[in-house]
Parts: C-alpha cells; structure tokens; sequence
C-alpha cells in the first residue's frame, strides 16, 4: 500500500472516530434527529476505513499459485463493501430517521451544544479532506477532481474522498437543519436534514459503487496511458508495429499488460529471446506500475 493511501485512510478513520464520539453525545443531551443520523454516518465511516485498511494489506500480498496475478484487487472489493456500508447503514438510516421525524417531529433541545459540535466537526473534516486531496495530488497532476475520481484505480483514497467530501456536505446540512430549528423552533427542520443527509449518502454510494464495479470487472487503463504504452513499444528499435495491447487494472495502480507484437527481422530466435526481454525491462522501467507482462511475437 502507499504511504500517502495509509496516511489518507488514517486521518480519515482519526476525523471520524473522535467526530462519532461527540456526535452520540451530544445527541443524548440535545436529541436531535440530524446529530443522531450524522453519529451513525460517522461511526459507518470508521468501519469504511477499516475495512479500507484490511484491503490494503490483502492487495499487498505477493502472487501465489492460487492467485497468479496477486492480490490487488481485495483493495477494490474492500471498497465495494464501503459503497454496500454506506447506502444502507449510513444513507437508508438517515433517510427513514428523517421521514420519521418530519411525521412525528420531537422538539429538540440545548442545540447551542449542536451547534457547537458541528462547527468543531466541520474543522475536523476539513483537515481530513486536506490530507486526501495532498495525498491524490501526484497521481490527480492538475485534473478536476470529479475527473480523478472517475479515472483512479487507487480506490481507497477514492472511497476516502467521496467520504470526506459527503461527511462535509453532510455536516453543512446538519448545522443548516440545527439553525433553522433554533431560529424557527419548528422541529421538523431537524428531519429535513436527516433526509438531505441521507440522499446525499445514497448518492455518494452509488458513485463509489458504479466505479468500482467497473474496475472488478476489469477495467482498462485511462486512454493517454494505453496510448503511452503504445508509442513507448513503437519506439523500440526492434519492433515492426504493435499488433495488439491488452492492459487492465488488477489492482490499485496496478497494470497487466499483454502485446502482441511483429519484431523486424532478427539472426536468430536467441537474438528475438533478447529483443523481447529488452522491451520488457524498457517498459518496466518507464511504466513501474506494471505487474505482469507478456510479450507475444507475430506475423502481421
């Protein structure tokens, strides 16, 4: 695993447990229906990052016999089951909460104590949001950010910053419902909230879970970088023309890459052993996130 990927994922897991803690507090003394669906989302999310971790550590494993191309994509599964926690424990809860509430409304109580959490938890999220973003700046090199959400095959700092963006989005909303009840004292502001958290939830499951479906069924890499690995083979003074690339993601910035390809003439079949393995090492050299190669010399 990276050490940025660790340090996201740990700054996120430190941000939500001490926000969940605070959240289930003072939703004891205020009890207030958008504080309980956001202690929930938190606490939903500290499960997320360990989950995050535990796919981590299985992607790093070495290839085995069982699993000849590693084991990269635990990474991806792990991520999925983040989609699968959200929607239902974090986004479905606070939907039917929220419903619940605006039905049944409870005046809420001491909310100058909401208040006052949220905009704490509002800081702490910010600082987690902070860290992932620094850490996707090498990868995302200059790209908006919706695009490198799309296009990274680094999930957990993917899932890690559509969490964090939600959890802040989430917060805004949760302050926006205390304040209307505190200025309006019409409680049913409070549902309101829960449910604007829990569509956003849902959404932001969907996202996640869309993405990482595509890359479990294996993906293939952004256009610029097959193209890349085209012209890079092109280039090779022993090579006539590429006949065909296979690439596709098995893991978190993790590349198999299989070409057929048609070498000028060589003296001999150890002197085509030897241009082939010097394209091999070429390429690993320039493109390091490849895993597995294979080379296949042909005809046209």
């Amino acid at each position: 695993m990276s050490s940025g990927s660790a340090r996201a994922v740990a700054l996120a897991l430190v941000a939500n447990g001490g926000i969940a803690v605070s959240k289930f507090g003072v939703f004891l003394l205020t009890g207030s229906s958008s504080l309980l669906t956001e202690a929930i989302h938190s606490t939903a999310d500290c499960i997320n990052q360990a989950l995050l971790f535990l796919g981590m550590r299985q992607g790093a494993k070495p290839a085995t016999a069982k699993h000849p191309l590693g084991h990269g994509q635990a990474a991806f599964v792990a991520s999925f089951l983040v989609a699968l926690l959200l929607f239902s424990v974090g986004g479905l809860y606070s939907l039917v909460e929220g419903l619940h509430k605006i039905r049944h409304p409870e005046q809420p109580h001491q909310l100058g104590w909401a208040v006052a959490l949220l905009v704490f938890a509002i800081g702490l999220e910010g600082w987690s949001l902070r860290g992932a973003l620094r850490a996707a700046g090498p990868e995302r090199r200059g790209r908006s950010l919706l695009r490198y959400l799309r296009q990274s095959s680094s999930t957990e700092l993917v899932v890690v910053l559509a969490e964090d963006i939600a959890a802040l989005l989430g917060l805004l909303f949760a302050l926006a419902a205390v304040l209307l009840t505190l200025v309006t004292g019409n409680p049913v502001w409070d549902g309101i909230g829960s449910v604007a958290i829990g569509l956003l939830l849902i959404a932001v499951a969907g996202f996640v879970g869309v993405e990482v479906t595509s890359l479990l069924l294996n993906e293939a890499p952004p256009l610029a970088l097959r193209a890349a690995l085209r012209a890079a083979v092109d280039e090779d003074p022993a090579v006539d023309r590429v006949l065909n690339l296979v690439a596709v993601l098995v893991g978190s910035d993790r590349l198999m890459v299989a070409l057929q390809v048609k070498f000028r003439d060589q003296p001999s079949g150890t002197a085509l052993v030897a241009a082939i393995n010097a394209l091999e090492r070429r390429l690993h050299e320039r493109f390091p996130q490849i895993q597995h190669l294979f080379v296949e010399p042909d005809e046209a």
